[in-house]
């Protein structure tokens, strides 16, 4: 079985932002698969998830923060049996505080550069998500967190090449809990590392590559064939009996 590491092509969070009654701002800020964010960006010191902030005559301001991560695995070329993915916590202690998981986005095409159009890239229908993963209770500042990808994930990895991720709050935005009140602070600090062993990515696990044909053919090394005669080179044990 072989390991690889893949790191993302593209990254960004998609922030939004507005005021009402907690239930009616709470509905606002998730919204739907055609509602645009506020503002967008991928700083080291960012957070994902959501917050309420308490405002004048019993209303709040909400915010919900989604983090998108695009990966290509057009060069694993074997089938793909386990995923893991992997983001980096940033460095503000007071945002460790929600439940978190990750959905399929995009229809895991690359967004490219992140935008505030963005945001809803993780419905898959009108209010609906397709789950890339479990729903995890803690996350840490300053470290890796890992979570195992579903063989949803697995499946379209395999059938795609490429994986688009939202890394989003469980409880209010993904599971789309009823709000009554005021939930206050659920933001998990997020650092989107731009390089290094520390950026966000995938370890892969996948059948190791076809051995196939192990010499040269009229001095062609045995990595450059593909084929002899249209036969794969991993169905050939031997040519003119050797």
């Amino acid at each position: 079985m072989a390991v690889t590491t893949v790191y993302f092509s593209s990254q960004g969070r998609v922030t939004r932002t507005t005021g009402g009654s907690p239930a009616s701002a709470w509905s606002s800020v998730r919204g739907t698969n055609t509602t645009t964010g506020n503002s967008a960006g991928a700083s080291t010191n960012d957070d994902f998830g959501c917050k309420m902030e308490a405002a004048r005559g019993g209303s709040v301001f909400a915010t919900n923060n989604r983090a998108y991560f695009y990966f290509d695995l057009s060069s694993i070329g074997t089938t793909i049996t386990a995923i893991e993915f992997k983001a980096r916590g940033g460095n503000n202690s007071a945002n460790l505080n929600g439940d978190w998981t990750v959905a399929r986005a995009n229809s895991d095409g690359d967004f490219g550069t992140i935008a505030t159009s963005d945001y809803p890239l993780v419905f898959n229908s009108t209010t609906s998500f397709t789950s890339y993963g479990a729903n995890e209770t803690s996350w840490s500042g300053n470290a890796d967190n890992t979570i195992d990808l579903n063989a949803t994930a697995i499946t379209n990895a395999n059938s795609g090449g490429e994986l688009c991720i939202c890394l989003m709050n469980y409880t209010y935005d993904y599971n789309d809990q009823e709000v009554e009140e005021n939930f206050g602070n659920i933001f998990n600090t997020l650092n989107f590392v731009t390089s290094g062993t520390t950026r966000a990515r995938l370890i892969v696990s996948h059948a190791d590559a076809p051995s196939g044909y192990g010499n040269s053919v009229n001095a062609i090394v045995p990595t450059n064939i593909s084929k002899i005669n249209a036969i794969l080179s991993a169905d050939i044990s031997k040519v003119n009996g050797i």
